[in-house]
């Protein structure tokens, strides 16, 4: 089965990940990315220069920049596998959605997982946004690399992450704990809510830390992907001052 990926920037990504780029659409009245043309010779991609109105139709009329590409479906990856990989690791991230259901909020916090070099985002099989054409145009093809699990039910990962010795933080307007005067060092997932529930109670309740970002505006609370690339960039900075 095959999925696409449109827009300059994540098909030039996604020509260099993991999944197997089988044909590139180009809209036939632009001057081709001359870089993106190089690898698609290079890996035997099939070139196919297109009318405009063909991209428009594929992509729903989102903003292709003239760029499809088709590839091989994406692939979760294994939760167990995750675990396996990080086990070693003294200090380790991974993020978990809780809920997340726009694609742009979905598809910008993986772009921020990758560039704070999160081990890996945990998502629910259900009642979450998936892998869609548009979270990866957002994300810009960073899915590639940085591992998505999905998983059945959140707080029963929550409990398996803690035997391995992750401490949970909770992202909530609402928390007791300010962000930023938690010890990040070690292991520690993060959760990150629905945009409008936040959080939900059960995976609250297994949390060692429900955190809020204080604020001293009218404006109390913070758009998911930026609340959490808040906490992201404070994790990556603590440790990185207490590991000098």
């Amino acid at each position: 089965m095959e999925s696409f990926v449109f827009g300059r920037i994540p098909v030039k990504n996604a020509l260099d990940g993991k999944r197997i780029p089988t044909k590139l659409l180009i809209h036939e009245k632009i001057n081709p990315d001359k870089e993106i043309i190089k690898t698609c010779e290079r890996k035997g991609v099939t070139i196919q220069t297109v009318p405009a109105d063909m991209l428009n139709k594929i992509c729903n009329d989102k903003n292709h920049q003239g760029y499809l590409l088709y590839l091989s479906d994406f692939k979760y990856t294994d939760f167990d596998k995750v675990l396996n990989k990080v086990k070693d690791k003294q200090d380790s991230t991974i993020l978990l959605l809780d809920g997340i259901n726009d694609p742009v909020n979905f598809g910008s916090i993986i772009r921020s997982a990758c560039f704070f070099n999160v081990d890996a985002i945990i998502i629910m099989k259900n009642r979450q946004v998936q892998m869609t054409p548009t979270v990866i145009k957002v994300s810009t093809g960073a899915e590639e690399f940085v591992p998505i699990c999905q998983v059945t039910n959140l707080t029963n990962t929550i409990k398996e992450l803690k035997k391995v010795g992750y401490f949970i933080v909770s992202s909530s307007d609402k928390g007791h704990d300010l962000f930023d005067e938690i010890n990040y060092s070690g292991k520690i997932a993060l959760v990150t809510g629905n945009e409008g529930k936040g959080v939900s109670r059960l995976v609250l309740e297994n949390s060692d830390f429900i955190a809020k970002i204080p604020s001293t505006s009218t404006i109390t609370s913070l758009n998911a992907n930026v609340a959490t690339a808040c906490f992201l960039s404070y994790i990556e900075s603590y440790r990185r001052k207490v590991n000098k």
